[in-house]
């Protein structure tokens, strides 16, 4: 007889959340979620009160990422990393975690992710944190680019980092804007731009990613938000997200 498991959904964007309680649904008799969480800091707390059986996790969060969650929880539940990463360290994954599902999850994949789990026989042994993370260092490295394919009818622009000032998400793609004026449009989510950016691009809301490179000034606004000029045509302004706050306290040293 299967056991009955609770079950915490981490994920810093909402149609994410609600994808996984969605493909839930088949299993709402032996799978129960009790909380959900969109940030590192917010997960921490559930996880350390409730003690849940699973976590469903996603490895980017705005404050710290999975790795570091995992590392600061002190329970080990059953972990199933979501990621947009459809490449890089999924060694890592097969050795160190119960499972991972790429995005986006389709149903048949995700239910061979619960079948996993009712099949669990004993306790469930401790993540290898440090080989996760270690693998994903090598990749990349292994993986130094330097500009953004974009696809374009039946062609693909390659748009250099160093000429991207912000990326911001639409309705079902994504506007990048670039020192010279233009604006390219990417089929990706934006997610899936970020994972594909080097480490000087930061989101400062839940849909702008930022090159930092481009910064001019950064001043306080109300409600724990600022207002960061870029050097870009116009210097447009933009207004962090609340959630955020940190990550900019972070990048200023403050």
């Amino acid at each position: 007889m299967y056991n009955n498991y609770k079950a915490i959904i981490i994920d810093d964007e909402f149609p994410a959340r609600l994808m996984i309680k969605n493909l839930l649904k088949k299993h709402v008799d032996q799978i129960e979620v009790i909380g959900e969480a969109k940030t590192g800091t917010e997960a921490l707390g559930l996880i350390n009160d409730n003690k849940p059986d699973i976590i469903f996790l996603d490895i980017q969060l705005p404050d710290f990422n999975g790795f570091e969650l995992l590392s600061k929880i002190k329970i080990q539940p059953i972990v199933v990393f979501t990621t947009a990463y459809d490449q890089f360290a999924l060694e890592a994954f097969k050795e160190n975690s119960l499972d991972y599902l790429v995005k986006p999850i389709e149903q048949n994949r995700f239910d061979l992710a619960i079948e996993k789990i009712k099949n669990l026989n004993g306790p469930y042994s401790r993540i290898n944190i440090e080989a996760i993370i270690a693998a994903f260092e090598r990749q990349k490295e292994s993986r130094a680019v330097t500009a953004l394919p974009i696809k374009s009818g039946q062609k693909i622009l390659l748009v250099r980092f160093s000429e991207i000032v912000y990326c911001k998400s639409g309705e079902g793609y994504v506007s990048i804007y670039t020192k010279s004026g233009k604006e390219h449009i990417s089929e990706l989510k934006l997610h899936q731009v970020e994972n594909k950016l080097p480490d000087n691009f930061l989101r400062v809301q839940r849909s702008i990613i930022i090159n930092t490179d481009m910064i001019l000034e950064i001043h306080r606004y109300f409600n724990n938000r600022y207002i960061i000029s870029l050097n870009g045509p116009g210097n447009p302004k933009i207004t962090t997200g609340t959630s955020y706050a940190h990550i900019i306290r972070k990048y200023i040293n403050l």
